[in-house]
């Protein structure tokens, strides 16, 4: 937020000019059941049945909704808004639900803008999230979940986050930018697939794979930062992918164990990489291929070091001049 005369306000005063932009904070309430055509939601109120959203919802100071199983959630453009303090941990939640979906909702000053705990087959499409610390988490396992057409932007932390065993989780055709940290995050996940997302201005990696096995990472248009491969990850296959600012970049990891991780077996082909220095970086990765990488000449195809003892062996790149 901009503030004339003000350089780097505290969070406090952001929390408070949030509030009072939102006009007011909403009051205290006990938490209930809403939907259909019974009474408006409040803040903290479960969604039971099929809703639409006919007014905004917030500034909340605590959660915003929790959506049932099978339950479809339509916010109509309107937003569900938090307090940007604790107490307003998420906007919106999918908390061991099943078949749940959000649909056309903004979200924003939350924790974790729209979070899916646990159950598994939700839909998170054609949202805007954004101003929160995370825009979209998939915890405890919560598997076969889709995340479509969503604009996540100015996160505090990463764009989306798909934690330890959030197995099959499909993200596709979302844009995604001015993320803090990571854009897209998988951690201890397989089987997930990232397709055509636009993805720029990040301050860390753009796409982070780590100890992640067999996902496909295909047609998502990189701008500035690294797509990057960590840990014990192997067999993730990516697929005709296109970088500009930034190339590839695998390398070991030290767990919190003490023990090297290091990541193998990874495909990479077709896509371009342009205006940037180095193509792929191996650093204590071995048995990675990649064939058909179009470049603009620019970058050095393959640069290796040794990391956790391991000096890489078997990586091979092949580029192809851009046309």
């Amino acid at each position: 937020m901009n503030i004339p005369g003000l350089r780097n306000p505290p969070s406090s005063l952001l929390a408070f000019l949030l509030v009072w932009a939102f006009g007011g904070m909403a009051p205290a309430a006990l938490a209930a059941n809403c939907g259909g055509g019974g009474a408006a939601c409040g803040c903290g109120d479960t969604v039971t049945v099929a809703t639409t959203l006919a007014t905004d919802l917030g500034p909340c100071t605590g959660n915003g909704l929790y959506v049932k199983s099978g339950v479809a959630l339509d916010c109509a453009g309107h937003t569900v808004s938090g307090s940007n303090l604790p107490g307003a941990w998420y906007g919106i939640s999918l908390d061991m639900a099943t078949g749940g979906a959000v649909r056309n909702c903004r979200v924003t000053a939350f924790r974790r803008g729209i979070r899916i705990r646990g159950g598994g087959l939700n839909t998170v499409a054609d949202n805007e999230i954004f101003l929160n610390k995370y825009g979209i988490d998939v915890a405890l396992a919560s598997t076969d979940n889709r995340i479509e057409g969503n604009a996540i932007h100015d996160q505090r932390d990463e764009g989306i986050h798909v934690g330890t065993g959030a197995h099959r989780t499909v993200i596709v055709d979302n844009e995604i930018w001015n993320t803090k940290r990571e854009h897209i995050y998988l951690l201890a996940a397989d089987d997930c697939r990232i397709e055509g997302n636009m993805l720029r201005a990040s301050r860390r990696a753009a796409i982070y794979v780590k100890n992640s096995d067999r996902n496909q990472v295909i047609g998502n248009t990189v701008r500035d930062r690294a797509v990057q491969v960590r840990g014990d990850s192997s067999d993730n296959v990516f697929t005709g992918n296109d970088l500009t600012g930034n190339g590839f970049i695998v390398d070991a990891q030290l767990s919190p164990e003490g023990v090297w991780l290091f990541p193998h077996d990874n495909l990479f082909s077709g896509g371009s990489i342009r205006n940037t220095g180095y193509c792929f970086r191996f650093y204590g990765a071995y048995d990675n291929l990649a064939t058909a990488i179009g470049t603009d000449g620019r970058c050095v195809p393959i640069t290796e070091g040794a990391r956790g003892e391991l000096v890489p062996y078997g990586n091979s790149v092949e580029v192809v001049p851009l046309s």
